[in-house]
């Protein structure tokens, strides 16, 4: 009897229409450099069946492996199984194979810290699922094509003018857009840029979400978009995730070495970390990131105030390359007590958003943790250069 896995690897390797081979229980393609892992992480045996599958698809251009989790109901394993994996493959993976075979829908001009930046879009096909009778006609009314526009979705036009000021300076993007409305009128939005949820382009598809009538019935409708920067304003970043580890743990040690002593730490670690736009970085970065480790109950803005010289700018924090590998090198610092329980406290007490909530909570004594809005702002040398 086959298992689960089988009948999910097997499904996979007769619905890709590339040719493909199934080895060390992954599907490997012969045409494309693509591997897919899956894993079943979810069979719910209820009044019919629930399956989840994640699957992993590694690809030597994109900067991060893509993740999807599809799941399906059906009246038996196995076609829950299937239903997941024909879900994955007829609109994920179609996206990716378009993609990869050069098509593209829209083109975007933007810049980070006013650095120009060049990209192109490609739609995957939409992935509708639920009991609106004629879907065919459901799909007129949300895409189409214009001499001008060229061909877009519904679920593009929703988040179009959002993409340009959230994209970072990756070689391939990719965004995930769900949507689903209940039969009583809820409504249940998923939207993702390289795996972590983005709030704004949520936003964004909700407000469309709203205006469907689906007759009191569910629907959902799900697609993704692969952006791909242009080699002309694509600068590799210089850095791996254990280089700038390497640079946090010097920073927390040298803090520590200095007995807390802010000026002449800052003028020792110049020495250490030689390289001035990641130091500079780093100094921004890691106090900030502790205070909202120490205030979980605070809302932070995820978008910063940027001073480069006498330029400012308006991003998002993790806009910047080396922000969640500074974060995750910390996360790991202090779990791992590489540094003193008390340098997160000194680091705390050093960042600006401590000063914001300290003096908001001097201002109005009854104020709540969850009331407090922090925004900060980044300061930069003009020989500090973004990559």
């Amino acid at each position: 009897m086959n298992t689960y896995k089988d009948i999910l690897l097997n499904r996979l390797h007769t619905t890709i229409n590339h040719k493909n081979k199934i080895e060390d229980d992954c599907i490997k393609f012969l045409s494309y450099d693509i591997t897919i892992e899956s894993k079943i992480v979810q069979i719910e045996k209820k009044n019919s069946i629930l399956c989840t599958v994640y699957f992993y698809v590694k690809v030597p251009l994109f900067d991060k492996v893509f993740f999807e989790s599809s799941s399906s109901i059906a009246s038996d394993e196995y076609k829950a199984i299937e239903l997941s994996s024909d879900n994955f493959v007829y609109c994920a993976l179609q996206g990716i194979l378009d993609f990869l075979s050069g098509i593209h829908h829209h083109e975007i001009e933007t810049s980070i810290l006013g650095i120009k930046k060049n990209f192109t879009v490609c739609e995957s096909p939409m992935l509708g699922l639920g009991n609106i009778e004629n879907k065919e006609d459901f799909y007129d009314d949300y895409v189409g094509f214009d001499e001008k526009n060229g061909y877009s979705s519904f679920l593009w036009n929703a988040i179009h003018k959002e993409v340009p000021f959230i994209l970072e300076n990756n070689r391939v993007s990719f965004i995930k857009t769900y949507g689903a409305k209940m039969p009583n009128g809820d409504i249940i939005v998923e939207c993702t840029i390289n795996n972590v949820n983005n709030k704004t382009l949520e936003n964004c598809v909700q407000n469309e979400i709203i205006k469907w009538d689906n007759n009191g019935k569910f629907f959902s409708i799900k697609q993704f978009f692969f952006i791909l920067q242009s080699d002309c304003t694509y600068i590799k970043y210089p850095y791996s995730k254990e280089e700038i580890e390497y640079f946090v743990i010097e920073y927390v040690l040298e803090f520590e070495k200095s007995n807390f002593n802010y000026i002449e730490f800052i003028e020792n670690i110049k020495n250490i970390i030689s390289d001035t736009n990641i130091r500079e970085e780093i100094i921004n970065f890691v106090p900030e990131i502790c205070a909202e480790y120490a205030f979980k109950d605070v809302i932070f803005n995820d978008r910063v105030e940027v001073n480069v010289g006498s330029n400012n700018y308006n991003i998002l924090k993790t806009q910047f390359p080396s922000y969640k590998y500074i974060e995750d090198a910390l996360i790991d610092g202090f779990s791992n007590k590489i540094f003193k329980k008390e340098s997160f406290n000194e680091l705390v007490h050093i960042s600006n958003s401590y000063n914001i909530i300290y003096e908001t909570m001097q201002n109005d004594h009854n104020i709540k943790m969850k009331d407090i809005f922090v925004s900060v702002t980044f300061n930069f040398t003009e020989e500090y250069k973004f990559i």
